[in-house]
């Protein structure tokens, strides 16, 4: 039995035995309608917005040929919710194992913000055609560069391919990120808001009552002198709090991720199997 099981295994693969390939289309099949829906959006906002500065309604301006970084995280946001609930049910639904799910849930997070990340980029070098050529020609369009055509996309093509590396992994990151909070949700909702809210919440109060108590304090000993120099203090703490972290934000974002990549498999493995 074993030697069958074994000849089985080998001629398959892990690829078909775990479904990974099916679960991988279903979350494709899932996602494409948006992205095209969302690209075509783009496209119509881009279409009247230059029409109508053709007519002479209104100005505007043509930007660099550049990606649209925070509508790809917001829309893996958006998706990791349904990733976690209704389409892991589904596919747990019909035996697919845990890991296999797991892996295709985050998989298709990631891909859906790279593949919207670089359609944006050609979506936008697209009209930036018309609009440079608009601009040539005295319309009400103005270019954030000046240059010409050729130049102004080539520049801001490769400019696009220079952050594209950096970009995808950060997506990898808010992907791992969003959809360890959505499987958090689905299982423990209360606790998960409780604590998304009431930790900041905690940690800010903790941080400022004890300056409003020292505040009143002084107040109330005619200490006007000692209350400004607090505030200054307080302020230049803050200064220092947001210095540091925005100068370690990618280590932050880094290490958050790898934690939430592990625990996202730890929460969905406890999913439980839909009768």
């Amino acid at each position: 039995m074993e030697n069958r099981l074994a000849s089985v295994v080998e001629n398959k693969g892990w690829f078909r035995l775990s479904r990974f390939g099916g679960a991988l289309r279903y979350q494709w099949l899932r996602r494409r309608r948006l992205a095209v829906f969302l690209l075509a959006v783009m496209a119509a906002v881009q279409i009247v917005d230059l029409g109508l500065a053709f007519l002479g309604v209104l100005e505007t301006t043509v930007t660099p040929v550049q990606s649209d970084f925070s509508v790809a995280l917001l829309l893996i946001f958006c998706c990791s919710f349904p990733v976690a609930k209704s389409e892991t049910t589904f596919l747990l639904r019909f035996g697919t194992p845990r890991t296999s799910v797991w892996l295709s849930n985050l998989l298709s997070l990631f891909l859906t913000g790279a593949v919207y990340l670089v359609l944006s980029a050609l979506l936008n070098a697209v009209f930036a055609v018309p609009g440079v050529l608009l601009a040539q020609a005295g319309k009400n369009v103005t270019m954030a560069v000046p240059a010409p055509l050729g130049e102004y996309l080539l520049g801001g093509l490769l400019s696009t391919l220079k952050e594209l590396p950096m970009q995808l992994l950060w997506i990898l990151e808010y992907a791992a990120i969003f959809y360890f909070v959505a499987c958090c949700l689905r299982r423990w909702k209360i606790p998960t808001i409780l604590v998304l809210v009431g930790v900041p919440a905690l940690l800010f109060t903790l941080l400022l009552l004890p300056a409003i108590n020292e505040a009143s304090a002084m107040l109330e000993s005619g200490g006007q002198n000692e209350l400004v120099a607090l505030m200054l203090k307080f302020i230049s703490w803050l200064q220092k709090a947001a210095k540091f972290v925005g100068e370690n934000w990618q280590t932050i974002q880094g290490v958050a991720g790898g934690v939430t990549l592990v625990l996202g498999y730890l929460v969905m493995r406890g999913t439980r199997q839909p009768e």
